[in-house]
């Protein structure tokens, strides 16, 4: 730990390695308020899957996008939805990962998750009539 660190899982202010943790974080794996890494996790967070406040990447999970993702996440804002669409919609929409589809579950109201191919998506699976 200290003012700069590198290395492999460094931590301090700033921080550059494989798994950084700090204030300012640039690696493959990131934590800290700024982050720019593969997957990274912050307040700013730049990479290609990143979640935080503001963020920019192809698949960035965050309140301001800033560019470069095709998903947009539903979130809340003052208990109610920010989007267009109904959480009715939410349901039947897929995610690569099981991490957004746990998101968008939690965010219109389910418990669980299930996989289709390999994506996921938010709640159970829709019973069919045989």
């Amino acid at each position: 730990m200290g003012l700069i660190s590198i290395g492999i899982a460094p931590m301090g202010v700033l921080c550059i390695g494989v798994i950084p943790m700090g204030v300012v974080g640039l690696g493959l794996v990131s934590m800290g308020a700024i982050t720019a890494s593969a997957v990274g996790m912050g307040f700013f967070s730049v990479g290609f899957n990143t979640m935080g406040v503001i963020t920019a990447g192809p698949l960035s999970m965050g309140l301001v996008n800033l560019g470069g993702s095709k998903m947009q996440m539903p979130h809340m804002h003052h208990s109610h939805e920010t989007t267009h669409q109904s959480s009715h919609h939410h349901r039947h929409m897929i995610y690569k990962t099981k991490e957004m589809a746990k998101a968008s579950a939690k965010l219109i109201g389910c418990k669980t998750i299930h996989q289709v191919d390999s994506y996921w998506a938010p709640c159970s699976p829709a019973k069919t009539n045989k």
